[in-house]
This record gives C-alpha cells, sequence and structure tokens, in this order.
C-alpha cells in the first residue's frame, strides 16, 4: 500500500512538472492564457515616455503595479497584456492627466512616446519692470528680451536683462508706432545680439530703425539708404552687421556700418528667405525660386519650375527648410508646398485662408493655421508611432473664436495655441483623440504667448497692477540627467 502511494505521488509530480514546465516556458516567451478562448495567446507590449517622468499608469481603472510598471531608461513599459482593448490613463499630482484607448495587439508593443501633463499651477516669474509691455522679443541667445511700450506717443524699446530681470537700455522712437500684426514684420535681434531691427509706422509712411545695442546709435533705413519704403529686413546669418531688405520688388544686401556698401541681389522678387549660407528668393513673372550665396556672387540655381495654379499669383512669403521642401503664402491667403520627397516630388495647394507656417527643425512636419483652424503637413515619412506618410496632410483642432500664439512645442508632437486668454497644448498622435490640455488662463484676453525651447520657459504678457506684465514659468518640467530621480 505504501509503495503505491509513493508511486502515484512520483506519477503525480512528473505529470504537474509536463504541464507546469510548459507554461512557465510559455510565460517566459510572453505567452498569455486568455481564459476566453481557452488557448495561449502572445501577449501585448504598452511603452510611452512622459513629461514629468514621476507618473502613475492606470489600464482600465486599475492602477498598475509598480512591479508591473517597468522602468527603462526614461520610459516605461507595461508587458504581458493579452490582446484586448484598453484605456490607459497617466496620472501624477497636481497635473491635469493624460488619457487614450488603446488596442494592444499580439506580439506588438504599443507606443507613446511623446506624453505631456500639465500643471494644474504653475509657479510663475514675473517682472514687474516690464509694466506696460506691449509685445515682446527673445534675443538669440536666451539672455535679453526686446519689449516695446507706448509713452505720450513714443514708441519705446527696451531691453530686459534675465539674469537679474534689470532694464539695461531704453531707446525711444518718437511719433512713431510699430507696424501691426498683419504687415507681417516684427522686431529682430541680429545672429550675434548687437542689433535690433525694428518696423515702424508714421502719418501712413513704414520704414526700419536699426539699433545698435552697444552704442545706442538708432538709425532709419530709409534715410541711410535715400530708399522708400523698406520691407521684410533680415539679418545675414553670418556676417555682423549685414542685413538684406526689399524695396519695391528689388532685394538688397546692406551693411549698417557703410551705406555705400549696398549690394542688389535680385530684381523682379516679391519675397526672400534665409538659410545660413544661401538666400532663397521669387523671380517674376513666373514665380519661380532661385538660390545663391548670402553675397550674391555665386550663379543663379533654379529650384523650381512651373508654379501651379496661376504662375502670376503674387507670392506674400515663403520659408525653407532646404531647397528641396519651400512653403509659399500668396497674397490670397493661399498656402503651397513644394515638396521634392524620397518617392516623388510635390508641388501644389494645400491650404486656403492661412495666417502662418512654420517648419519643425527637422523639416518633416509643416504646421500651418488660419484664423479657426490648426493644421500639420508631413513633408517625409514619420515611421514612430503613430506612423504617418509623407505628402498627408492632418487637421490638428477647429474653433470658433479666432487661435493666436499658435507654435511648435520643443518636441514638434505638440502644438501650444491660444483662444482668448485661455493657452493649451495639443497633441498631433490622432489614436483615440487628441489630447488638448491647460497650460495658463491669463485675465489678459489676447495675451502674447512665446514657448522659449532654449530655456525651456513659457513667456506671456498678463495684467498686473492694470497694466501688461511679462511674466514665465518652466515649461517643459525638468528631466533628470540619465533618468535618475524619476518614478
Amino acid at each position: 500500500m505504501e509503495k503505491l502511494k509513493r508511486t502515484l505521488f512520483f506519477w503525480s509530480l512528473v505529470l504537474v512538472f509536463f504541464i507546469v514546465t510548459p507554461i512557465i516556458v510559455l510565460q517566459a516567451k510572453g505567452y498569455r492564457f486568455d481564459w476566453h478562448r481557452g488557448v495561449f495567446v502572445f501577449s501585448g507590449t504598452i511603452s510611452f515616455k512622459s513629461n514629468p517622468q514621476n507618473v502613475s499608469a492606470e489600464l482600465n481603472g486599475v492602477l498598475s503595479e509598480n512591479k508591473k510598471l517597468n522602468r527603462i531608461n526614461s520610459s516605461f513599459n507595461v508587458s504581458g497584456l493579452l490582446p484586448d482593448d484598453y484605456t490607459l490613463k497617466i496620472l501624477a499630482p497636481g497635473y491635469t492627466s493624460w488619457e487614450k484607448k488603446i488596442d494592444v495587439h499580439s506580439g506588438i508593443s504599443s507606443e507613446f512616446w511623446n506624453i505631456v501633463l500639465t500643471r494644474t499651477d504653475y509657479k510663475k516669474t514675473s517682472y514687474p519692470a516690464t509694466g506696460g509691455i506691449e509685445t515682446f522679443f527673445t534675443a538669440p541667445k536666451n539672455r535679453f528680451i526686446a519689449y516695446t511700450q507706448e509713452d505720450n506717443q513714443n514708441l519705446l524699446v527696451k531691453i530686459l536683462d534675465l539674469n537679474d530681470s534689470s532694464i539695461t537700455s531704453t531707446f525711444s522712437l518718437p511719433n512713431w508706432k510699430l507696424l501691426p500684426l498683419e504687415k507681417k514684420e516684427n522686431i529682430e535681434w541680429s545672429p550675434e545680439e548687437s542689433y535690433l531691427s525694428v518696423p515702424v509706422e508714421k502719418d501712413g509712411n513704414e520704414t526700419f530703425y536699426i539699433i545698435d545695442i552697444a552704442s545706442g546709435t538708432v538709425t532709419n533705413l530709409n534715410d541711410f539708404f535715400g530708399k522708400k519704403e523698406i520691407r521684410h529686413v533680415r539679418w545675414d546669418p553670418k556676417s555682423k552687421g549685414y542685413f538684406f531688405f526689399l524695396e519695391g520688388q528689388t532685394l538688397f544686401r546692406g551693411n549698417i556700418a557703410d551705406k555705400n556698401d549696398l549690394v542688389v541681389i535680385a530684381t523682379d522678387a516679391p519675397t526672400y528667405e534665409l538659410s545660413y549660407d544661401s538666400v532663397f528668393y521669387v523671380q517674376l513673372p513666373n514665380n519661380l525660386v532661385f538660390k545663391t550665396s548670402l553675397d550674391g556672387t555665386a550663379e543663379k540655381l533654379q529650384i523650381t519650375s512651373a508654379f501651379p495654379g496661376q504662375a502670376n499669383t503674387p507670392i506674400d512669403r515663403m520659408i525653407v527648410y532646404d531647397q528641396s521642401r519651400i512653403a509659399f503664402l500668396d497674397k490670397n491667403q493661399n498656402l503651397f508646398i513644394y515638396n521634392d520627397a524620397l518617392r516623388d516630388k510635390y508641388f501644389r495647394q494645400i491650404g486656403s485662408h492661412i495666417v502662418e507656417m512654420h517648419f519643425s527643425n527637422d523639416g518633416k512636419k509643416l504646421l500651418f493655421w488660419s484664423n479657426n483652424e490648426i493644421s500639420v503637413y508631413f513633408a517625409r515619412d514619420w515611421d514612430v508611432q503613430p506612423i504617418r506618410k509623407e505628402d498627408e496632410l492632418s487637421s490638428i483642432t477647429r474653433y470658433a473664436d479666432t487661435l493666436q500664439n499658435v507654435q511648435w512645442y520643443k518636441d514638434y508632437e505638440h502644438i501650444i495655441f491660444s483662444v482668448g486668454k485661455y493657452t493649451k497644448i495639443i497633441e498631433l498622435d490622432p489614436r483615440d483623440h487628441r489630447n488638448c490640455l491647460d497650460l495658463i488662463t491669463t485675465t489678459l484676453e489676447t495675451p502674447e504667448v512665446i514657448h522659449n525651447h532654449g530655456l525651456e520657459k513659457i513667456f506671456y504678457t498678463d495684467t498686473e497692477n492694470g497694466a501688461p506684465v511679462l511674466n514665465s514659468f518652466v515649461f517643459p518640467e525638468a528631466v533628470p540627467i540619465l533618468g535618475i530621480g524619476g518614478a
């Protein structure tokens, strides 16, 4: 009898071994038993990276245990999931949550690499010395901000030192006003921060003033060169003191230190754009694009052929990423894209009633918007989830109210914009829905908002003691070195 018990026990262990071992092996290889189907299936994974990094994750309303929320560098991985629909929710104390419905597939990782949460309340830095500020422009090296005020019908241009919040310089332009926004002419810093170009108007006359920051010299370009109706002033990216401008349809390169150092780059050119080492310009009557060196001495290289639609449509503005990716706005606010892509060449209209446009830093995406709608064009394939193809158009969001302050966020997978006093950030990822989160709400109905990528701060105007003042807060959150110190 005792021998029979030992035999039964032995064979029971053998049976358990042959049942359990395959299960352990299958589990180790990523298989899970689906009780609904009664079979083993290869599991799926959810991977994500967020800012901030100290977050929790819920799947279908159940908080993931720390042992299931594996951290790899600065990203998270939830593995061993049966193929099914899940609701993923990312939370952090003091932040607005992020949520999406996710379809997990067998053997595939569903990836979300650009999750951004916004604080419910940001700690702001105020710059009281800027009381009465109208508009502002950060310097290329991110130490200074130039801003404008009006004082008894005089335009004041002031320089704010961000290191100590002091006003280092004040320049007065008596009886002049800054050109209105619809002129699309802004104050611009020279690359080395030595000069400012300031577009102004008075009694129907328009010109640019050049301010020499160090010497305090203020120069009226119309008077300096003996020109009329100078417009579209842009600094040479390589040579100090040199800049480009249009008078009528003639493109010049001038030197603020020498009025006789003035060169005609092109004629019959309604608009132009600069790269680091070249100048691109549109040539009438057929709106062909040409390229030459910054000093205009190199041979003119034709970039485009026939312009789509009406060849004589007046072109108001163009932006150039490189000679294979160029966007155009005509006088009727129609948007055209020239894209000499890897698979094909496209030159066509992609939008109407467009206010402005900007390429991403890698040239793969073009952000553009009308008064009420924001869209993105993909100039190259995007192989990271969510996958998108070249020559694809996506409408990102639409509002009945007028959109303002539209700009790329630093990851170029989000867009910052304002609607009235509300400033928001919206993701490009269309899976399930696009999360659109509030950043700030101002008392000022039409604040000016700039996301400074270098300083990783949001600068904005808001009312304080009855006057608009410049403020800032850190955004995005600081990331620990090598991911150490997070959740």
